[in-house]
Parts: structure tokens; C-alpha cells; sequence
């Protein structure tokens, strides 16, 4: 499955979705389709999930699991909130990626 794109500076004029079996094929598509047109046009192969015939399914969770997850979700409290302080994930982001204290024009403000 390809997805061709005709452009026009910035403007998408037309956008195909189209089955080939070779990469040659969907190349010589292309070139006799726009190649004389002069605007710019992209193509690529699709992968994933976007053109599958199935929707995904939701796996259920099991009993255990349903306990595991009320569990944690009660687990947060306004007194954990209190204790860890409400910025403590990222002030611990922020320290890890400083740069190099010795580094130019480095400012710590901690």
C-alpha cells in the first residue's frame, strides 16, 4: 500500500492511496501520473496499523489487575501530594539534564 501526495509550493492538491506490488511499479505510477506537471509530489510505502481491515481490540483486564490499578490510583492522596511536593518529578528532570556546571554561560539556579 502507497500514499502518493501532489503538491503545490505548500498546498496538498490530491492525495492517492494505492496497492502495488513493487516498489517499481509504484514508481513508474507516479512519474507517468505527475511527472510532466512540474509541481513537487511525494510517495511512500504505508506501514502500521492505519489501513488494517480489523479495528484493534481492548484487552480486558483481569481481576487482579482491576485490584492493581484501583490500588495505585488510591494510592495518591493529598498527603503524598503534600510530602513528595508537587514539582518533585520534574526538579528531578530538570537536575539530570543540566548542562556541564564548568560549561559557558551556565547559570545555576537551583
Amino acid at each position: 500500500m502507497y500514499e502518493f501526495n501532489l503538491w503545490d509550493k505548500v498546498t496538498l492538491k490530491e492525495k492517492i492511496v494505492k496497492e502495488f506490488e513493487t516498489k517499481e511499479e509504484a514508481s513508474n505510477f507516479v512519474a507517468s501520473k505527475w511527472g510532466s506537471t512540474g509541481l513537487m509530489y511525494t510517495w511512500a510505502a504505508l506501514t502500521g496499523s492505519q489501513y488494517k481491515d480489523k479495528p484493534p481490540t481492548r484487552i480486558e483486564l483481569t481481576k487482579e489487575d482491576r485490584e492493581i490499578k484501583k490500588s495505585l490510583t488510591n494510592s495518591i492522596t493529598d498527603e503524598t501530594k503534600k510530602e513528595w511536593g508537587g514539582n518533585e518529578l520534574s526538579s528531578n528532570v530538570r537536575s539530570n539534564y543540566a548542562p556541564h556546571p564548568e560549561a559557558k554561560g551556565y547559570l545555576d539556579t537551583k
